[in-house]
């Protein structure tokens, strides 16, 4: 049975109960937690969200830096394009590309700088790899030299030949590279050509030895009608050397033939002329003579640089006579040439010819025609044998 004692009891529990609730729900940390925690949470799960993105998130993205820079950089041209249409900046156009920009930069691999069309438009991304035809590829990139780096490893690195990387920044030696130089890497292995009067394509492809398609392709040409001065790239081919012809005797003149020989086994170098060996290695005469009164061609035993290309002179006994630097320390030279085909500073191909025997210098008579040749390492005269 209830009392009245016991029903006021019960009241006043009631009123304890909605007053302690009733400060519970609006005390002040609780309208903290619901004004500002609650927005915040939301925010922040929201955040982490929009952070999960690939543009954000690295650890979802393709490994290959090309295909990663490339959905990073679509993601963020979204994003702006989203943004600018309710941004009230007048100019955010321009500091979107200014953001675009810094941002293919920063992701931008090292040492390469990426190269504009004359529109303002970024050409496709070098370096090139060897997984897709680079027919049509119009991407010239500009790479520093870092520190360690030589031309060998940078050829890798674009998937070239030393030879196309030389050829385009006219280099004559490969070893003369520098840190912070700045080389123009082509996208394809070949040669850039200015036109001439009375070039045409079918002269182009017969003169280098290369398919007219290929240069159709590789110059995206829309007709096959050329202009002088025009700028080509002829891929796959290689710098023309104009022949030396030698005197025969009769009105007729023969050009000097490179040389078709290949090196033996593991040497190095190939046998640089024809003839037969009249004097050996030996104390005081650190060298080989090859002889043959018919003045046969010099060719390079090996491919480098032409660091001496002496001329017109008794030139300390050698007379005529070629040094060619084959990087590693190892240097050949040739002397007593009747006349000489390269000049100082040129790259060679081995077997590439370089000059004529003859009987320059410290040499008496016909009989004296022949070719001095010596193998230096490392500043110390090796018997040639050994490599050749």
């Amino acid at each position: 049975m209830t009392t009245d004692t016991n029903v006021y009891q019960i009241d006043q529990v009631n009123k304890l109960a909605k007053r302690q609730r009733h400060f519970r729900v609006f005390s002040k940390g609780s309208i903290v937690k619901r004004v500002f925690l609650k927005p915040y949470n939301w925010l922040k799960t929201s955040f982490n969200s929009f952070k999960a993105l690939p543009v954000f998130n690295f650890r979802i993205l393709p490994v290959v830096p090309q295909k990663r820079l490339f959905l990073q950089s679509i993601i963020l041209s979204i994003f702006l394009f989203l943004l600018s249409a309710v941004s009230p900046i007048n100019n955010f156009s321009t500091m979107s590309m200014s953001y675009a920009t810094d941002y293919l930069n920063a992701y931008a691999l090292p040492g390469d700088i990426l190269i504009a069309d004359s529109d303002g438009y970024l050409m496709k991304i070098n370096p090139q790899t060897g997984n897709a035809s680079r027919i049509g590829m119009t991407d010239y990139a500009i790479h520093t030299v870092e520190t360690g780096e030589n031309l060998s490893s940078i050829a890798v690195r674009f998937d070239l030949s030393v030879e196309t990387i030389m050829w385009e920044n006219n280099i004559g030696n490969a070893n003369t590279i520098r840190e912070g130089q700045k080389l123009v890497i082509p996208p394809v292995d070949g040669i850039s050509y200015t036109i001439a009067k009375g070039d045409t394509l079918e002269k182009l492809a017969k003169k280098f030895e290369i398919e007219i398609d290929a240069i159709v392709a590789q110059n995206n040409l829309a007709s096959n009608e050329l202009s002088i001065d025009q700028a080509l790239f002829l891929p796959g081919a290689k710098p023309i050397i104009k022949p030396t012809y030698i005197a025969t005797g009769t009105s007729r003149s023969v050009p000097l033939a490179n040389s078709s020989s290949a090196p033996v086994g593991n040497k190095p170098f190939l046998y640089p002329t024809r003839g037969s060996i009249t004097q050996g290695y030996r104390a005081g005469h650190y060298a080989i003579d090859i002889a043959d009164t018919s003045k046969p061609p010099i060719w390079a035993a090996g491919g480098g640089t032409v660091i001496e290309a002496f001329t017109n002179g008794w030139g300390g006994g050698y007379g005529n006579h070629v040094i060619i630097d084959h990087g590693g320390g190892l240097q050949t030279l040739y002397a007593h040439l009747d006349h000489l085909t390269v000049s100082e500073g040129q790259w060679v191909e081995q077997g590439e010819v370089i000059g004529q025997m003859g009987n320059t210098g410290r040499v008496y008579g016909a009989t004296g025609i022949h070719l001095h040749w010596e193998v230096i390492k490392n500043g110390v005269k090796q018997y040639p044998g050994n490599y050749y």
